[in-house]
């Protein structure tokens, strides 16, 4: 294994909420105080039905009521809902007691923006104070005006039918291609500019069409100072190093002739310290763009994680720089784009979101917005409503763990897989991956082995979500080491560039790639499967499912042992001597008396013949 173990457990994604210690800081937090975190019921409200809102308020802070307080015409005329409590219980986290509250929003009328905030009362400071003290939920703001908002846009919009068989490929376009027979511009340095264009992806899109995608995810496009373009310098220009708008024009032109969708990498949280915008704030506290960010106090400024190259943006409800970036996202809808990969979409407010998938759909009503959130689950279905979906680090983690690391035994990786498709709702788009740009790669995670990535990518086309793969997995596109030793330069030693010249060696690999999307294109429905775990034996390392869909009954045999295996398959499934067939392979294998041999680290995907 590559990853020493006191690595392993932050290989999969960042934020280690799974660590219990920083996992438990994280809860009591979110416990404490008051809090509602836009939980509601149902997560995405059509006109006429009528909507239950969830709270909870922390003994620390004597809640004698809690409101709703609403409003359909932007703050104009306000109407003041009281929540009911509905359970008091004991949180051993916080060694307090937690009170839960229940509001009901009435029905509204389709095309209805319902913005809301929601407060507690408590006891007044002193005798003489007479007012009492207001707490708004989850900023613990004193003021209405501080106060986090929420919003409900109630529409018949439904997902993007279009993105339910998306394949998506991530294309990280400073590292893909140079293009026009240039080649890169350096090799060594990974923390800068390597030469990819947009011109070298339209070279690849046929190649990337032929592995079986429809769709392409470019890192951010628009002008930065950097390489990797997650610090915007200007929203309406693209990078030069990078290409010109005729060049995205034409991109978007080629892969639309070819049946690929464009999805844009969309960074709304915070930019570049080069944004004139910023430039503009820091030189003068009279700046009309001071109100863009946020000042600790002026010329003192809040970025991103602490990066001072990266000052985080205001984007609170009346904000200028939301109507702004409101503004920019409709202008590359209008040229042509089908969808926004919103990086760090836990970082604005989540009423940000309602009003950003709101104006996405003015100019598309079929564009398909998915955010980047690495929360736990309850904090990421609250986006529903919100955005179209999120992407899936639970299933990314879980798929590392288990054929990567193999840290999991099987039957905790069915035993999580049957809760996670239980737990979120089929139209809350999920794209699962095994890696991306801010990961170790997966194969290298895996000791560059790869069979268990083969093993990998099998499940990630079987399972409901989306399946999205990042450029280099089909050369098994690896790194020398691991992001988190002490001598990588951290995220950047996962962005090699595409090594073109190493294609050829793992046609196995891209091939395999072409047969899963040729077989999710047979059963459309994956996105809806129901997967029931018939048989998982840790000991063998073996296990077998059914998947049902509206088409057909799928199965699933896997051996993720260094060693051969003979399955015993339930004679209800297979009579002895029948024909099945190799979904994969499309060819048709003899079953006898019952027995399914497996080689070494292998998966059988099959129908049976009848």
């Amino acid at each position: 294994m590559p990853l020493s173990s006191n690595n392993t457990r932050r290989d999969h994604t960042f934020g280690d909420l799974d660590d219990p210690t920083i996992g438990a800081a994280y809860q009591l937090k979110r416990h404490k105080g008051v809090h509602h975190y836009g939980k509601k019921r149902p997560l995405r409200p059509k006109p006429g039905e009528p909507v239950s809102l969830f709270a909870t308020t922390s003994s620390e802070i004597a809640a004698q009521r809690m409101t709703l307080r609403y409003t359909l015409d932007d703050w104009s005329t306000i109407t003041e809902i009281p929540f009911t409590k509905t359970q008091l219980v004991w949180d051993t986290l916080s060694w307090g007691w937690l009170q839960h509250w229940q509001a009901n929003l009435p029905a509204q009328p389709e095309g209805t923006l319902l913005r809301y905030q929601v407060y507690a009362r408590q006891p007044a400071a002193s005798v003489d104070a007479g007012e009492a003290v207001i707490c708004h939920a989850d900023n613990q703001a004193s003021s209405a005006a501080e106060a986090t908002q929420y919003a409900i846009w109630y529409n018949q919009d439904q997902v993007p039918e279009w993105s339910r068989t998306a394949r998506i490929y991530q294309i990280f376009v400073d590292r893909f291609n140079p293009g026009e027979g240039r080649q890169w511009l350096q090799t060594e340095d990974l923390a800068r500019p390597f030469g990819g264009t947009l011109r070298g992806v339209i070279e690849k899109l046929t190649y990337i069409h032929d592995l079986g995608f429809n769709a392409i995810w470019l890192s951010p496009i628009f002008a930065s100072p950097s390489h990797h373009g997650y610090d915007t310098s200007d929203y309406e220009q693209i990078e030069p190093r990078l290409g010109m708008q005729a060049d995205f024009e034409a991109l978007v032109a080629k892969a639309h002739q070819l049946g690929i969708r464009v999805i844009l990498d969309f960074v709304a949280n915070h930019v570049s310290n080069q944004h004139p915008a910023f430039r503009a704030a820091l030189q003068s506290p009279e700046s009309p763009y001071k109100d863009w960010f946020y000042w600790n106090p002026w010329p003192k400024y809040r970025s991103y994680f602490d990066v001072p190259e990266m000052p985080e943006l205001r984007l609170t409800y009346g904000a200028p720089a939301r109507k702004y970036l409101l503004g920019v996202a409709q202008k590359w809808l209008r040229l042509g784009i089908d969808g926004y990969r919103l990086d760090y979409a836990s970082g604005p407010e989540q009423d940000f979101w309602v009003d950003f998938r709101r104006a996405c759909r003015e100019v598309n009503p079929e564009c398909w917005t998915f955010g980047e959130v690495t929360l736990p689950a309850d904090a990421q279905l609250s986006f529903a409503g919100g955005l179209d979906g999120t992407l899936d680090f639970l299933t990314c983690q879980a798929l590392r763990e288990t054929f990567a690391l193999q840290t999991w035994p099987l039957s905790r990786f069915s035993g999580y897989l049957q809760d996670s498709l239980a737990y979120f709702p089929r139209d809350f788009s999920r794209p699962a991956f095994l890696d991306n740009h801010d990961m170790n790669r997966f194969i290298f995670a895996a000791g560059n082995h790869s069979e268990r990535l083969k093993l990998a990518l099998t499940l990630l086309y079987l399972l409901p979500g989306q399946p999205l793969v990042y450029f280099g997995t089909e050369s098994s596109l690896s790194q020398p080491r691991s992001i988190h030793d002490k001598d990588s330069i951290g995220f950047d030693q996962a962005r090699l560039p595409m090594n073109w010249q190493e294609i050829d060696a793992h046609r196995d690999i891209a091939e395999l790639l072409r047969q899963l999307a040729a077989l999710r294109e047979r059963y459309p429905q994956l996105v809806a499967a129901q997967w029931e775990p018939w048989m998982v034996d840790d000991k063998q390392e073996t296990a077998f499912w059914q998947i049902s869909t509206p088409e057909a009954n799928l199965y699933l045999a896997l051996n993720r042992s260094e060693s051969p295996r003979i399955l015993t398959v339930p004679q209800m499934i297979l009579p002895s001597g029948l024909q099945i067939v190799n979904e994969v392979t499309q060819q048709f294998v003899q079953v006898q008396a019952e027995h399914l041999g497996l080689p070494a680290e292998s998966a059988l995907i099959f129908s049976v013949n009848t």
